[in-house]
């Protein structure tokens, strides 16, 4: 870990990995390794970096726009500062090699752990034990058992979903910057049985201020992944702040959670009608 990390820009569509002497330019399967010596130019302006071949017209151009306006004045700024080691040959598209990667199968993803409702489950029963009543003689008794039960998956629904997993992938999305690095190991969390086990990935990388960290994912999976290098975006603002590029499959479940988080506020509505109504006088 003590050699100089990657760093990973990702845009719309394309991928721009700086490495120690090229830049990966990625789109699906197929990989452009372009050399330092190649680059004639880079700009970079709200969020959009264009890297220009020396000696090449504009279709030898390529362009990355993203929304990451932080990560993509690193990527620039880290650039820049390799381009000043390396002397520009005369003519950098016969530089480029092109590489088509095959297509792997992706592994599915484990189930977050949902569990410890709380104390406030007591109160929240004795609240529906007086809806129930009022629902019952509006007729609508079974809706609200329904919603009774529900309502505490839900909102343990919301708080793992926003909490443990979209709250930090907008963050990332926003400002994080990625480089390279690699998952060590995994640590366990839960039960002591085999299914209540989550297996949260332990990340070992360098920012790019040079500072080695070892951070372990405050939400993790069903069952034990790969070891080895991987990409790992970190928030500058809270380095601990970390995520792998596999982790977007837990960013849509955490989505998926928020959303049957959202329902249960929504549907919990109806008995609050039900007994406010019923407190109001006729």
């Amino acid at each position: 870990m003590g050699r100089i990390p990657d760093v990973v820009l990702r845009g719309r569509g394309v991928v721009f990995r700086l490495t120690a002497n090229a830049v990966l330019v990625v789109r699906g399967r197929v990989t452009w390794t372009v050399p330092l010596a190649a680059i004639g130019r880079v700009a970079c302006a709200g969020g959009r970096v264009r890297l220009e071949l020396s000696g090449g017209g504009e279709d030898d151009a390529v362009a990355l726009t993203t929304r990451n306006v932080t990560a993509a004045d690193a990527f620039t700024q880290r650039l820049r500062s390799a381009l000043g080691r390396v002397s520009t040959v005369d003519h950098g598209p016969s530089l480029v090699t092109v590489q088509t990667a095959e297509r792997r199968r992706p592994r599915l993803p484990g189930r977050p752990l949902l569990w410890l409702i709380g104390p406030a489950v007591v109160a929240y029963f004795a609240f529906f034990e007086v809806a129930l009543e009022r629902g019952a003689e509006a007729g609508i008794g079974g809706l609200v058992g329904f919603i009774m039960l529900y309502g505490p998956v839900g909102w343990l629904m919301f708080a793992v979903g926003w909490k443990e997993v979209v709250r930090d992938a907008l963050i990332l999305w926003r400002r994080g910057i990625t480089v390279s690095g690699r998952i060590r190991d995994y640590k366990s969390h839960g039960g002591s049985a085999s299914s209540d086990t989550e297996w949260r990935p332990i990340y070992e990388f360098r920012t790019l201020e040079g500072e080695h960290l070892v951070v372990t994912q405050p939400v993790g999976y069903a069952h034990k992944g790969r070891t080895g290098p991987v990409d790992v975006t970190y928030d500058p603002l809270s380095p601990t702040r970390v995520r792998s590029a596999r982790d977007r499959r837990l960013a849509a479940r955490g989505t998926v959670l928020t959303f049957f988080g959202v329902l249960s506020f929504a549907l919990l509505l109806i008995p609050l009608w039900l007994v406010v109504a019923g407190l109001l006088p006729g």
